[in-house]
């Protein structure tokens, strides 16, 4: 019982860690924004979400080096769709969309391009060896691709250094102090929802085993979500502090971090096969691109006069309920 009242314990820190590590990185971010005269979505782009993205990166590519290649693109695969349907669903349900955020529909077709980039490298036999998966050749095309992803963000850093005039700006440059508490409330807020996303995971599939939860019912629920948690707890924050942009491009640059460098840095030291491809790995693949043509539609909704919060809510609802489909799915196929 004692031992089990430390695991209860744990678990708690790790929900704490997650809640003030993910406000501490919102506001580090946003601070961070204005001192340097990017936009909150830049910020979500880059840092927020190569941050929150360190789980699965950690996840896959042991995974993959440990010769369970199909939970490494499994990991990755459904943290994308938890990173869509439950994050953003439920940010969506609990507090609507607010203002026009088209100018997104780039970066979502961005995420659904990497996604067809990967299924060609799957089945394409110059990226695998007799059977479905990635080669060293398919991780490092993977990897060119995240090269000129990182250049679009460093091209829309000087687009927005350019366009955003901030008042205070002159004033805050000679400030290096706020710099250093931006940066690291930013960096800290990043090893809080990591670290505390860790606890609860490990802490929660011991409570599951204890309760006599199923090892197959436990893979597909809490450690499917858990390297998603960073993302999920960020998002709801950011959109409670009215930061929709770095919200979603949290999530955003997240999926494309996840299928272009994990899976990319993944292959390139190891190459990965799939076995039961068709079963396991490409019903995965499609739900990722439907789910991410939803997160398109909705987007360009929100440029239209007669779109209202009321019906953000019903379009989270309606990513949460393709979620829950998801998982039963997951379940069943097992």
């Amino acid at each position: 019982m004692p031992g089990m009242l430390e695991t209860y314990l744990l678990l708690t820190v790790g929900f704490v860690l997650l809640v003030v590590g993910g406000d501490n990185l919102i506001k580090g971010g946003s601070r961070l924004s204005s001192l340097l005269g990017v936009s909150p979505l830049l910020i979500g782009l880059g840092i927020a979400a190569f941050g929150t993205s360190a789980p699965e990166a950690a996840v896959s590519i042991k995974a993959a080096l440990s010769e369970y290649s199909a939970v490494s693109i499994g990991n990755v695969l459904g943290s994308n769709i938890a990173n869509i349907g439950l994050a953003v669903g439920l940010a969506l349900l609990l507090f609507g969309i607010k203002g026009n955020h088209t100018k997104l529909w780039k970066e979502v077709l961005f995420g659904f391009a990497a996604t067809l980039l990967l299924l060609f490298l799957c089945v394409a036999p110059f990226s695998r060896y007799g059977e479905y998966g990635l080669s060293h050749t398919g991780g490092h095309i993977l990897l060119f691709f995240f090269a000129g992803y990182l250049f679009h963000l460093f091209r829309m850093s000087r687009s927005d250094k350019k366009s955003r005039r901030n008042e205070n700006l002159d004033h805050i440059k000679n400030r290096p102090l706020e710099y250093i508490k931006s940066i690291a409330m930013t960096l800290g807020g990043i090893a809080g929802v990591i670290f505390g996303g860790s606890f609860v995971v490990d802490n929660a599939v011991i409570i599951a085993g204890s309760w006599g939860v199923s090892q197959t019912l436990i893979s597909v629920t809490i450690v499917a979500l858990g390297t998603s948690l960073p993302e999920i707890v960020v998002s709801v924050i950011a959109v409670r502090r009215n930061h929709w942009d770095m919200a979603l491009g949290n999530i955003l640059g997240s999926n494309l971090f996840n299928i272009l460098f994990v899976l990319g840095t993944t292959a390139a030291i190891k190459p990965m096969i799939f076995a039961d491809f068709n079963r396991l790995v490409l019903p995965d693949i499609l739900i990722v691109l439907s789910i991410t043509l939803i997160l398109y539609f909705i987007i360009k909704q929100t440029g239209k006069t007669t779109y209202s919060s009321a019906k953000s809510r019903i379009y989270g609802g309606i990513l949460l309920l393709a979620y829950m489909a998801y998982i039963a799915f997951a379940i069943m196929r097992k």
